[in-house]
């Protein structure tokens, strides 16, 4: 396991629960693609996924991922986790709740000389929809 690659895991996550775009966008390439695959979102280069995070935020202005297991190797990672938080906005095909919401998921990354490359985030829509009460 890199050691290394384990810290900048860790500040992924501390940089996205921050909710400070730019700490999230000083730990990524600047061809980095991240793919939402549940709500088939794409978020390429540094400004789409400065865009999309925000997206992110201003639907969830408490939005927070908490690890539960991670690896990280040389070039990739897989961090399982818990998101939770009040849905005060709309999230792409899901109108503004108000809800408090808490769901499992999944990433995994692809590391480049010490940054984020690519990652695809996997969720479960199912919940997310039903403790928001649109589905």
């Amino acid at each position: 396991m890199s050691a290394g690659n384990e810290q900048l895991v860790k500040k992924i996550i501390d940089a996205e629960n921050s909710h400070d775009p730019e700490r999230l966008i000083a730990l990524v390439t600047d061809d980095v693609v991240i793919e939402d695959v549940p709500i088939n979102m794409v978020m390429k280069g540094k400004d789409g996924v400065r865009d999309g995070y925000n997206m992110f935020v201003a639907a969830a202005p408490d939005f927070r991922i908490e690890p539960k297991s991670w690896v990280a190797t040389d070039k990739s990672f897989a961090v399982g986790s818990t998101l939770s938080g009040t849905q005060k906005g709309d999230l792409p095909g899901i109108p503004a709740t108000g809800k408090r919401f808490s769901f499992r998921g999944c990433s995994f990354g692809e590391i480049q000389n010490g940054k984020l490359k690519s990652r695809r985030d996997y969720w479960d829509l199912l919940s997310l929809t039903k403790q928001l009460g649109v589905n």
